[in-house]
């Protein structure tokens, strides 16, 4: 029996970019598996600009996600959807502000919410193509029946439901939990290996994979092995376990044959939380200036990207599911906003720019807006008060061209492009005004007696660890 889901998701997304005259299966069929490009996408969590070596760090090696960089393109403006998990998560697999899918606000344990089955994701984009599709990782986008990974377009699943200083933390394969709770020492090799394997079957089929990395989000744990063998202390062990595991996936690549017919992107959630290193970009993850947003994002794909190459355009998280639709052959869908812009030009090398604005997003405010130099900043946190700069007169425009780490406002010397930005943001504001959502708090639960923990229909059987 086919989905009523899967009916609609093929009538939106129906014709291929090769053959936009004939049906989405019959274009699947016809089109050779070269054109239509592996794509894995590894997304770690909480990682830092400059937390990387290609970035400047001096005391974490990353070799394996520099290489990435390196035979590949960097890009250094690139923003996270947002300045926490599961809203920057959403903004990467629908293309669009997480204040349009309603996962502006974090998912917690007895959250009874998450993404919708009416939201397309990467993958439900990509099925349309013959895809095959995997999560692995951290979901963190509900953990329902309806919100869960294998009802959003991932044919499998294997990882977690949330945050790993969240409870119960337990690893699931689909719907089973096969480790409870998950052996967070082991937790990037375990997902390093299932990603191996998944390449290793998969190297004749066009396939998306999807790695979301735990780590480094606290707790930080590694490996007895490699615990000490950092320069940066046991955050340093785990950015280098991150590596590690990103070697393994790109071997398995080359072992299989495919690297030259494979996209690899690797990038970040937000920025650092506790620690790790912005390069010297103001704020940190849960904040609203550029540490909190702009994230390590590298592309390798073997004669279609230049290795080396670099680009400063600003783009985002967001960017990808319409990226990721053109150059598998897959129609974006039209019955919805799509935020995100198509970056195959700028991958190959085009300077045309992506964006003519990027929106910054925390919760259902708008904290910042910013053109190809400069940015608005409405609104900033002061100890555990969040201080609306805009209402006291006192919003901020900083050069991001001159002075990157958002030191000095230049207010008074560009009002015009102050005015300018603020009109766009008050547009964007009327339209999401009826989107607007009151988050699920923690430490005051809204239901109290909700259930704890995933909630699956299918027997959760644990299994031997």
């Amino acid at each position: 029996m086919i989905h009523l889901r899967t009916l609609v998701l093929t009538s939106i997304l129906s014709l291929s970019a090769l053959s936009s005259a004939a049906d989405v299966n019959s274009a699947s069929t016809n089109t050779p598996a070269s054109d239509r490009p592996n794509i894995i996408i590894i997304l770690t969590d909480d990682l830092g600009w400059a937390d990387i070596s290609l970035n400047g760090n001096e005391l974490i090696k990353t070799p394996n996600i520099d290489r990435i960089g390196r035979e590949g393109i960097q890009l250094t403006s690139f923003y996270a959807g947002s300045n926490v998990c599961t809203p920057s998560r959403a903004a990467l697999l629908t293309g669009r502000y997480p204040v349009r899918t309603g996962m502006q606000h974090v998912v917690y344990p007895q959250s009874t919410d998450g993404l919708s089955a009416s939201e397309i994701t990467i993958a439900e984009i990509v099925k349309t193509r013959d895809y095959a599709t995997k999560m692995i990782g951290k979901w963190h986008l509900g953990h329902y029946d309806a919100f869960w990974p294998t009802n959003q377009g991932f044919d499998s699943f294997y990882g977690v439901a949330y945050s790993n200083d969240m409870k119960p933390f337990d690893l699931y394969k689909d719907k089973t939990v096969i480790q409870s709770p998950a052996d967070q020492k082991q937790l990037t090799r375990m997902y390093s290996a299932e990603a191996e394997e998944f390449i290793a079957a998969h190297a004749d089929q066009p396939f998306l994979l999807y790695v979301a990395e735990n780590a480094p989000h606290a707790p930080l744990l590694v490996p007895d092995e490699v615990a000490g063998h950092s320069q940066a202390g046991l955050y340093g062990d785990v950015v280098e376990e991150l590596d590690r595991g990103v070697g393994q996936i790109l071997d398995a690549v080359d072992r299989a044959g495919i690297a030259d017919n494979t996209l690899i992107i690797f990038t970040s959630d937000n920025g650092p939380w506790f620690e790790g290193d912005t390069g010297g970009l103001r704020d940190r993850k849960g904040g609203t200036y550029e540490g909190s947003y702009r994230v390590p994002m590298l592309a390798r794909w073997p004669g279609k990207i230049a290795p080396g190459s670099v680009s400063d355009q600003m783009t985002m998280a967001i960017d990808l599911l319409p990226t990721i639709a053109r150059i598998s052959g897959a129609e974006l869908p039209d019955d919805r906003v799509i935020d995100g812009r198509d970056l195959t030009g700028l991958l190959s090398g085009a300077a045309e720019p992506i964006h003519e604005t990027l929106f910054f997003f925390n919760g259902d405010d708008i904290v910042g807006i910013r053109n190809d130099r400069f940015k608005l900043v409405l609104n900033q946190y002061y100890r555990n008060f969040y201080v609306p700069l805009e209402v006291y007169g006192a919003t901020m425009l900083f050069d991001l061209v001159t002075d990157p780490s958002e030191r000095f406002s230049f207010m008074r010397e560009q009002p015009g492009v102050a005015a300018h930005l603020l009109a766009q943001v008050n547009k964007l504001r009327e339209e999401i005004e009826p989107m607007r959502r009151e988050a699920y708090n923690p430490f005051k639960p809204s239901n109290p007696d909700a259930p704890i923990g995933p909630q699956l229909t299918s027997d959760v059987a644990v299994g031997a660890d």
